[in-house]
This record gives C-alpha cells, structure tokens and sequence, in this order.
C-alpha cells in the first residue's frame, strides 16, 4: 500500500506538487485564518495581488531557463506545458507565494502604522543589495555561474526596489521577517531537494556551480531564499499600507512608502 501511494505521488510534477506543497498550504491557511492574522478579506487580498505579480513576473524568466536547458524534467512527469512551462511549475508559483505569504500571517507581525525613525539600515541594505546585483552580472556572463546569476540579476532590483521603500520598516520587524522568510525556505529546500533525488528534474552541471549542500545545489537554495524575500518584503509593506490607511486615509497609507530622506516622525507623532 505505501509503495503504491509513494508511487502515485511522484508520477508526475503536479502531483509532487499537490502533495508536498498544496497540503501544507492548507495547513497554514487554517492557522492563518483562526490562530494569526488573515482576519479580513483585504488581508486575503494581499497574498492574492502577490500571486498574480509572481506569476506575471517569473513567467517569461522561467520559459527562458528552460529554453536554455539550464534545468530539465525526468521521463513521462510532465503532464502538459504552457509555452514550455510545465503546468505543475505554473501552479508553483502561485502555491509558493501563497504558503509565504499565509506564513507570515500566522505569525502576524502586525506593522505599527508610524513611520520607523531614521536608521542606517536603508543605505547599509542597498549597498548590499547593488553588490549582490553586481556578482549576478559577473557570474551570469561565466558558464558556470549563469544560472545563480540570472537569478540575481531576476530578483535583487525588485528586493532593493521593496528595501528602498520599505527598509525601516523591515528592519524595525526583522525577527518576525526572518522567521517569516526562512521556515517556509528551509521547507522548500527540502521539497526541492527530494524531487532531484527522485528525478522529477534535474539540474543542468554546465550551467550551474556545482556547489552543494546535502546535494542540493546552491543556486536553488538562493532561489527559495530569494522568493521568498521577495514574498515577505512585499507583504509586510502591504500590510503596513493597509494599517496606515486604517489610523489616516488611503492617500497617506501610500505616501508613507515615500522616503523622506530616509528620516521618519518619531513613533505617535503621526
């Protein structure tokens, strides 16, 4: 009987999928409904306008690395295919974001709607950020290093976009975002993981490092990690938008986002 069900659940990439994240998701969506913080239908709404900016925004990038052949499927574990994209790794973009972003509402960091003070963390962040875009651009033109490349260069613009906005902030919640962003990236690495093992994809030596941890290969490990920045950061500004907008109005639940030269009120004086 166990044979038989692993058997079923690693027929095809969907079906992987469906099991290893589709249920979880469940799992985390009841403890974000009754234990965290989706308590209204505009917190739904953020994880649900991140799902469609994900799949806007992975869409084409992903098509493209496949093209390339810097990763491939195992025999007879796609079903069907979007421009080239498996369904299943359609439906992981969006199952992804979803599992992150209920995460971070079960631990419902509840943003205080005052704009944090001045800190050092917006300039200190953004010069870390720029390097990071910089090795991207370097590693992408080696042979080796494309993949983790292209996926700096993909991901690190729209991070430095989100910490110019929002570095205070973060920085202010950066206990509740780590733990938002690494339990369900330490997740993942091991879902990923298992699928290489089994052959449900495979990895392409040329394009990537070759350096691994436990065997899976670093550029996958800074995938996960680097969506699921993306998925926190974004959600956290939404969330604090949606509280400013509850103590002010919707115009200065938005202006709020605007840097003013880095220098905030002083918490209650907004």
């Amino acid at each position: 009987m166990i044979p038989t069900v692993l058997a079923s659940v690693t027929s095809t990439y969907l079906a992987y999928l469906t099991v290893t994240v589709g249920g979880p998701l469940l799992v985390v969506a009841a403890l974000a409904r009754y234990r965290g913080g989706l308590r209204t239908p505009v917190d739904a709404l953020g994880v649900g306008v991140l799902m469609v900016i994900a799949f806007s925004y992975t869409f084409a990038w992903d098509g493209y690395l496949i093209e390339r052949g810097v990763w491939w499927y195992g025999e007879g574990v796609v079903t069907a295919r979007v421009s080239g994209i498996p369904i299943g790794e359609l439906a992981f973009f969006l199952l992804q974001t979803a599992l992150t972003g209920l995460w971070l509402y079960v631990i419902d960091p509840s943003p205080d709607p005052s704009r944090p003070t001045a800190v050092r963390s917006r300039p200190v962040g953004l010069l870390s950020i720029v390097g990071l875009e910089l090795a991207g651009l370097v590693l992408f033109y080696t042979s080796s290093g494309y993949y983790l490349g292209y996926i700096l260069l993909w991901g690190m613009p729209i991070v430095g976009f989100l910490w110019v906005l929002g570095g205070p902030l973060i920085w202010r919640l950066r206990r509740p975002v780590a733990l938002a962003i690494l339990v369900p990236t330490v997740y993942l690495w091991i879902v990923d993981r298992v699928a290489i093992g089994l052959g449900l994809w495979t990895i392409s030596p040329t394009h990537s490092t070759g350096f691994q941890v436990f065997g899976l290969p670093v550029e996958e490990m800074a995938f996960f990690l680097l969506t699921n920045v993306l998925v926190v950061f974004g959600l956290v500004l939404y969330q604090w938008v949606v509280a400013r907008t509850d103590r002010h109005d919707l115009v200065e639940g938005f202006r709020g986002l605007v840097p003013r030269g880095g220098v905030g009120k002083p918490p209650g004086e907004e």
